[in-house]
């Protein structure tokens, strides 16, 4: 089982191929020019920002979810459940 310190000591290129094979897309967002996805790995989240102009991963970062849950609430539409 993949850590979270032992997840941040991998280089991006390692981290995404770990978040491909193993993760979970819990929720995205976009913030020009950039599509963010959060992810659930092994118990704990990491959140990838993907330049979609330049085509390129900007960052994958570990971060407390309670941190982030205010930037993906806004894209959470519920009027239509029933």
């Amino acid at each position: 089982m993949q850590t979270k310190e032992a997840f941040q000591q991998l280089s991006i290129v390692q981290q995404m191929l770990l978040i491909m094979d193993t993760g979970y897309t819990l929720l995205a967002r976009k913030e020009y020019p950039l599509s963010i996805k959060l992810f659930e790995l092994n118990g704990f989240y990491v959140e990838v920002k993907y330049h979609y102009l330049d085509n390129k991963i900007v960052s994958v970062e570990v971060v407390n979810l309670d941190d982030v849950t205010d930037d993906y609430l806004a894209n959470i539409h519920i009027e239509n459940i029933y």
